[in-house]
């Protein structure tokens, strides 16, 4: 009977093709070694080449030896590949930062992922029951999650995560390893109150079935199964949106932030899903999701004009106005600098990493004068020295060039969309008391060549390095 609806299962969402490579987690637990002894009997069936994998998290020592001895001794009966992984889950959780649950997670589908590629598999298959769908869906409602979480884990995954037992009870995997003489190990661990969904498993959902909702595991199986068809559809709207208003360029993604808002808003928090997604697939290697996504929503909910935040590690949300981006990689912050300019000669400025390179220069009647953003000439006899370069103070006051009277610095980088994280970055050419120069904008009226100049200084300044900042991860 298992196996007929297991076989159903896997028909109705196509989890096995003809000659599939399956890395099969088992964990020494009944749902596991049920799982790894159905798909043996559908080996022959499917011609399908199975691969046992055992993780030790290294968190019980005496347990973790017999559970590995198990799955050890029964891939060998069965006669098929065993694979073994020994690793120090809390070490990880503490240098990453994360739950235990979630860092043991983390390092079992990175084992599993390491072994498809050694026996060229395709993909990984899993020992999730029903109870544990209705677990998950329960723990996802306490925990605030939308349709993308309520409709629980899915029979397949990306094409390669199978659940073949996800529509069968666990009291029929129990009925069916006592029937089968399947031997299982009980983890100490599931028992414990210590974790939010063993206390769900073990008080809260007994006690609704008892007085509430005999059948409450069924209901929220149905829910999870209506949710996960309107999953579908909102996916399939997302997936719409991020081919049409989503960009990569070089080593970012971006997107128009007037284009984000037209969309409804159950899009726009999938468009930012996939968008993270597919910069790091590992921040989601379950459906479950990080505080990444809700943090990247809120900061464009009602976002200033231009903002730099990091909002997960190595990855940037930027806001320039009407274009937002997500970059990975780390980023440096400028400090207040102020360096004296070798004149004539090289001087680099190590807070900005360019260089500043100046000469002297004769004016010839009638010769064209070449500027750009990065190289620009000055009257000499109106530049006062030494020379400085530094960075932006509050109160900065200039004379564009061309313009009548003086300007804040701040309102010129306001009039330009230059964001206030840019702004440490451009470097100011100092002469005397005033600013001659707002390297790669525009220089001071006050130092302009004219008829009468002579003499020019000509000073270049090596183009701005890309990303602002940004050292690529």
């Amino acid at each position: 009977m298992l196996l007929k609806r297991v076989r159903r299962t896997i028909e109705q969402f196509h989890l096995l093709d003809q000659g599939d490579r399956l890395v099969v987690a088992v964990s020494a637990g009944v749902d596991s070694m049920v799982l790894l002894h159905l798909l043996n009997t559908l080996r022959k069936e499917f011609d399908l080449f199975l691969i046992v994998a055992h993780v030790n998290h290294g968190l019980r020592a005496i347990e973790s030896e017999k559970e590995a001895e198990l799955v050890r001794e029964e891939s060998a009966r069965l006669g098929l590949p065993f694979e073994y992984g020994e690793f120090n889950v809390k070490e990880f959780q503490e240098s990453k930062g994360l739950s235990l649950q979630d860092a043991a997670r983390r390092i079992r589908f990175q084992f599993f992922h390491q072994l498809l590629q050694k026996y060229q598999g395709g993909k990984i298959a899993l020992g999730h029951n029903a109870d544990d769908q209705a677990e998950t869906v329960l723990l996802r409602l306490f925990r605030g999650s939308g349709v993308r979480g309520l409709k629980g884990m899915l029979p397949i995954r990306d094409g390669k995560l199978i659940r073949p037992l996800l529509e069968v009870w666990r009291k029929e995997i129990d009925a069916y390893a006592r029937a089968k003489g399947i031997p299982y190990l009980i983890d100490s661990s599931n028992l414990k109150k210590d974790y939010l969904r063993n206390r769900l498993r073990l008080d809260l959902i007994p006690l609704i079935e008892e007085k509430y909702q005999p059948c409450f595991k069924k209901a929220v199986a149905r829910t999870s199964n209506l949710l996960r068809e309107e999953n579908d559809y909102l996916e399939r709207g997302a997936e719409e949106a991020y081919q049409e208003v989503v960009r990569k360029e070089e080593e970012q993604i971006t997107f128009k932030f007037s284009a984000y808002q037209s969309l409804h808003q159950a899009i726009r928090w999938r468009l930012v899903q996939k968008i993270l997604e597919r910069m790091n697939p590992d921040l989601f290697l379950e459906e479950e999701k990080g505080a990444e996504l809700s943090l990247i929503y809120s900061q464009l909910q009602q976002p200033p004009p231009s903002f730099l935040k990091e909002v997960a590690r190595d990855i940037f949300l930027e806001k320039r106005y009407d274009k937002v981006s997500l970059r990975k990689g780390s980023f440096k912050p400028i400090p207040p600098f102020e360096v004296e300019l070798l004149v004539p000669g090289r001087t680099y400025i190590g807070e900005i990493e360019k260089e500043v390179a100046i000469e002297e220069a004769e004016r010839k009647n009638n010769e064209d004068i070449l500027f750009s953003p990065n190289i620009t000439f000055f009257d000499y006899q109106r530049l006062q020295f030494p020379l400085r370069m530094r960075n932006f103070r509050p109160g900065d006051r200039f004379y564009p060039l061309g313009a009548k009277g003086s300007q804040k610095l701040k309102e010129f980088f306001i009039d330009r969309k230059i964001p206030k994280f840019e702004r440490p970055r451009i470097p100011l050419l100092i002469s005397g008391e005033i600013i001659a120069w707002i390297v790669g904008y525009r220089i001071d009226e006050r130092v302009k060549i004219t008829s009468e100049t002579k003499r020019m200084l000509k000073i270049e300044v090596n183009p701005s390095t890309p990303h602002l900042g940004f050292a690529q991860g």
